[in-house]
C-alpha cells in the first residue's frame, strides 16, 4: 500500500520547483533508459538481458489474464513469447516520474510481433504503465508493469463512428 501511495502522489501536478518529472533529471534519466533498455532486450530475444529489467517480486498485470508474481513466473512468459515470435517493438516514452526509491515510466508500445512458427504475427498497440523501484544495489528494476490495447480493435470498431456526419 505505500508503493502505491507514492505511486500516486508522484502522479499529481508538480509544485513549482519540484524536479520529480523533469527528463533532465538524472534519476528520470536512469529510469527511462530501463524502459528502452527492456525494449532493446525484447526486440534482441535476450531473455537474461529481459528478466535483470525485473525486480525479483515484480508483478505483471497483463491484460485479461490473472495477475504474474515474481521473476521466476515472468521468464517462462517471455521463453514461451521469444520462441513463439520475433518482436519488433518500437518503444515511446510519455512520461518519467521519480523521485526517492520509486518512480513510473508512462507510455507505448507498437511495432509487430513475428510469427516464427505456427502462431500467427500480431501487430502491438499497447499503452503501458510501469513503476519502477531503486533498489540496494542502486539499479532501478521495474516492480510492476500493467499495459492494455491503446485503441480497440478492428472488430470492436462500430463503422461510421467517428466519421464526419456519422450517425452515433
Amino acid at each position: 500500500m505505500p508503493a502505491l501511495i507514492v505511486l500516486l502522489v508522484l502522479s499529481l501536478p508538480e509544485p513549482s520547483g519540484a524536479t520529480a518529472c523533469r527528463p533532465e533529471a538524472a534519476a528520470a534519466r536512469a529510469v527511462r533508459a530501463v524502459a528502452e533498455g527492456i525494449v532493446a532486450a525484447d526486440n534482441a530475444r535476450d531473455v537474461e538481458r529481459v528478466v535483470a529489467h525485473y525486480a525479483a517480486d515484480a508483478v505483471l498485470l497483463p491484460p485479461g489474464e490473472s495477475p504474474v508474481h515474481g521473476r521466476a513466473a515472468i521468464r517462462p512468459r517471455y521463453e514461451a513469447l521469444f520462441a513463439a515470435f520475433a518482436p519488433a517493438i518500437v518503444g515511446r516514452v510519455d512520461e518519467v516520474c521519480a523521485e526517492g526509491r520509486l518512480a513510473l515510466v508512462r507510455g507505448h508500445n507498437g511495432g509487430r510481433l513475428a510469427a516464427r512458427g505456427g502462431e500467427p504475427s500480431r501487430d502491438l498497440d499497447d499503452a503501458y504503465l510501469m513503476v519502477l523501484r531503486r533498489e540496494d544495489d542502486g539499479h532501478w528494476r521495474i516492480s510492476h508493469l500493467i499495459w492494455h490495447r491503446a485503441s480497440p480493435p478492428p472488430s470492436a470498431r462500430v463503422p461510421g463512428a467517428g466519421e464526419k456526419g456519422a450517425a452515433r
